[in-house]
């Protein structure tokens, strides 16, 4: 067969959008996917907003470099949110839209089934990645992403002699809330620590669940000013909540405790100081309340 037969250069096209796909994969960054997206996007896709003669500006889709809508999660076909593309692909297959780019002919429609499954592993990719490292309750980073950050963040004290602080955050009580009020209260509180907890760290800190009710937070290059500081923003975060959940048999509160680490220093030790230091706070709490 002729090398510019359009079933040939077709294949060929395909094999290297392949090749290229396996190349960036390696990567495996959010800029390497978005290039490989870029590169097979072919000029005079059908657009859907045109198409459709849509106007819904607030559609993930709408003017989207990437015309695939079908791959596209969130459009607003029919004018509600349609959800991940896995849940919406069906009904995208009967819309004409996706009817007219891709059933042109058995080339261009293999080729169109075989990004559509790229698109379903990496976006399958995307979720193990954020299961592998959030907290599936509270969304907060877990313990393991914790561990496995820590280890760059002490690199990075002992090369430039930087410090960073670790804030322990215990919620007080939280055994008896599970007690008097159930679990799925007691996980609604964890929930709205977590949110708490988020308003009152910077941009660059790191909060994590580290334990059933403990969160844990790393602050970078501070001392303990400004540990103090965050202490500060959390109880006024706090306060703020309990005047808009007014119970009168409930309060959240929650102890904290903070060390820095320096160089010199161990990570385990520093974790223990703060920790021992959230325990004096929480027995300085009750003592108070009694």
């Amino acid at each position: 067969m002729d090398n510019k037969h359009p079933l040939v250069m077709a294949l060929r096209n395909l094999t290297h959008d392949l090749r290229l796909f396996i190349e960036l994969s390696f990567q495996e960054t959010d800029a390497a996917w978005e290039e490989w997206l870029r590169l097979i996007l072919k000029e005079g896709e059908i657009k859907c907003w045109e198409k459709k003669g849509c106007s819904k500006k607030d559609c993930p889709a709408y003017f989207n470099t990437d015309i695939r809508c079908w791959l596209v999660a969130g459009t607003m076909c029919g004018g509600k949110p349609q959800g991940e593309f896995a849940v919406k692909y069906r009904s995208c297959t009967e819309c004409e839209v996706y009817q007219e780019a891709v059933f042109k002919d058995p080339v261009t429609e293999t080729y169109e089934h075989v990004v559509t499954l790229i698109h379903s592993l990496k976006s399958t990719q995307d979720k193990l990645k954020v299961m592998a490292v959030r907290d599936p309750l509270t969304g907060v980073y877990n313990r393991n992403f914790f561990n496995e950050t820590i280890a760059n963040e002490i690199n990075r004290t002992k090369r430039y002699g930087e410090k960073f602080s670790i804030v322990i955050i215990d919620i007080d009580n939280f055994k008896q809330v599970n007690d008097d009020y159930g679990h799925l209260i007691g996980d609604w509180i964890l929930r709205e620590c977590a949110l708490i907890l988020g308003k009152s760290i910077r941009s660059s800190d790191l909060l994590v669940r580290f334990g059933g009710d403990e969160f844990l937070v790393v602050t970078l290059e501070t001392d303990l000013s400004e540990c103090q500081a965050l202490i500060s923003r959390v109880n006024e975060n706090l306060l703020n909540w309990n005047r808009d959940h007014i119970d009168p048999d409930y309060g959240l509160s929650v102890s904290i405790g903070c060390s820095i680490f320096e160089q010199g220093k161990d990570l385990m030790e520093v974790i223990s100081e703060a920790d021992s230091r959230m325990y004096t706070n929480k027995l300085k709490q009750q003592a108070c309340v009694k």
